[in-house]
């Protein structure tokens, strides 16, 4: 009897957990058009000591969920760009297959340091100018573009991010979106690549879809609220907490390599 009550414990522990980290993961992802992998994966590893690999490849599935939801709102408002969206999920696709093939045998270290380096100059931009206009255009842009999704989606299948944090940016700069017609975009390419990278980490079992369906889950109330949000506030305010979000994901990244 001690053993069972112990076992509910753990479990209801664990369930308390998941919800967590999936409400905030799907705050972020309403808000930021983000998948939020670079919150979950942390919060896995010292909330339910997963393995980092483990935990990297569990957020992708999460995200599935988180990132669904918080379309609806971009959607529902008619903030996707589904051309564009669609261009970059080609890249992306590309960028998760090769991501996931490497997964096992490299060392994300170096792959990290040059993440913080773009991390930290898309975060200067933003703050250097809150109204980004457009610098590329015509098939330029559409190259960039593309690269930008082989980034994200080798991201995505090696760390377990959902490449948001590189698509908005990208998609502001290097497109002339409005900043909500960005995240919504960006949402569109997050749920494909983590469609794709989780199925495939799930046949390696790498994913825990236990851990992975209570998160995901448990973040469809707020990313779906957070999307509504997100679209009646000022961009200048969703901008410059972009920008502060960037600049701590890459403090997050520096520790993270640090301690390896």
């Amino acid at each position: 009897m001690m053993n069972f009550n112990r076992m509910t414990s753990s479990l209801w522990k664990t369930i308390f957990r998941c919800v967590a980290v999936g409400s905030l993961a799907g705050g972020l992802a309403g808000i930021f058009g983000v998948g939020g992998g670079f919150i979950m994966g942390p919060l896995f590893v010292m909330w339910l000591a997963m393995e980092q690999k483990n935990a990297n490849a569990t957020s992708l599935l999460a995200m599935v969920f988180i990132a669904s939801a918080g379309l609806v709102g971009y959607i529902d408002s008619q903030n996707v760009r589904w051309d564009y969206a669609g261009l970059v999920l080609l890249g992306g696709v590309l960028g998760t297959l090769l991501g996931v093939r490497i997964f096992n045998n490299i060392s994300p270290s170096i792959l990290r340091n040059i993440f913080v380096v773009a991390l930290l100059v898309v975060a200067l931009r933003l703050f250097w100018s809150i109204s980004p206009h457009q610098i590329f255009s015509g098939a330029l842009a559409l190259v960039i573009l593309t690269l930008i999704g082989i980034v994200s989606g080798t991201l995505s299948g090696l760390l377990g991010i959902g490449g948001g944090i590189i698509i908005v940016p990208a998609l502001i700069l290097c497109s002339g979106l409005d900043p909500e017609v960005a995240r919504g975009t960006s949402l569109v390419v997050i749920i494909g690549t983590a469609i794709l990278g989780s199925a495939m980490h799930s046949k390696s079992g790498h994913v825990n879809h236990e851990i992975a369906l209570y998160t995901g889950i448990s973040g469809i109330p707020a990313a779906i609220a957070c999307s509504y949000l997100a679209i009646s506030v000022s961009n200048r305010i969703i901008l410059s907490l972009f920008a502060l979000l960037l600049v701590a994901v890459a403090g997050q990244l520096v520790r993270t390599t640090r301690g390896q």
